[in-house]
């Protein structure tokens, strides 16, 4: 019966009344059907084909479709097609910016470092060549200080570089839409312009 109408186990479930679970064990041998679920089913059995029932045979189906298919609304594929486009720049933007910007995020990392220290250190250097230049530098320490804190403040608020797992999931989501796109652009090839 199930096949006959092409009812799912939830479907015919829902009309008898009675769980998914209890259909699966009816129709594994398990259980039997309750009264009043035998009841509704005789329902749907009269709509089986003769001898059981007094319902119509259900006509030859086949996989392919008997009518003409769709035809793919042009406006809809191209509009899919430009949002496509527009992912595809987007992540690829993403993934070359945050690769330039790794290098720029470690050097910023280091090099906060590396003044911390130095501009904190108010006493000549014992290099006789950085010696003359020390006598003609000019250190403010407290300026100094504030200005590596602001350094520091925007080195936070950078965006971090993508993890390796961050860029192989783009890199992924890429390839997708990559795809996508191409298949849509099959199927604008395919479609009868609009009139």
């Amino acid at each position: 019966m199930r096949t006959h109408f092409a009812l799912s186990q939830t479907e015919l479930a829902d009309f008898l009344g009675i769980s998914r679970a209890l259909l699966a064990n009816v129709e594994a041998g398990r259980r039997t059907l309750p009264y009043s679920a035998l009841q509704r089913l005789f329902v749907l059995l009269r709509w089986m084909p003769a001898p059981g029932g007094e319902g119509p045979a259900a006509p030859e189906f086949t996989a392919e479709p008997t009518a003409a298919p769709d035809l793919p609304d042009r406006d809809e594929l191209s509009y899919r097609r430009l949002y496509v486009q527009a992912a595809i720049a987007k992540i690829k933007l993403e993934l070359m910016g945050r690769g330039r910007r790794q290098q720029t995020y470690a050097r910023r990392h280091w090099a906060l470092q590396v003044l911390r220290t130095g501009l904190a250190t108010t006493t000549a250097p014992t290099a006789p060549a950085l010696l003359k230049m020390w006598q003609i530098a000019a250190p403010h320490p407290e300026e100094d200080m504030l200005w590596l804190r602001l350094l520091a403040k925007d080195a936070a608020d950078a965006p971090e570089p993508l993890t390796a797992t961050e860029r192989a999931l783009r890199t992924a989501r890429l390839r997708g839409l990559e795809a996508e796109r191409t298949a849509l652009d099959e199927l604008l090839g395919a479609a009868p312009a609009p009139a």
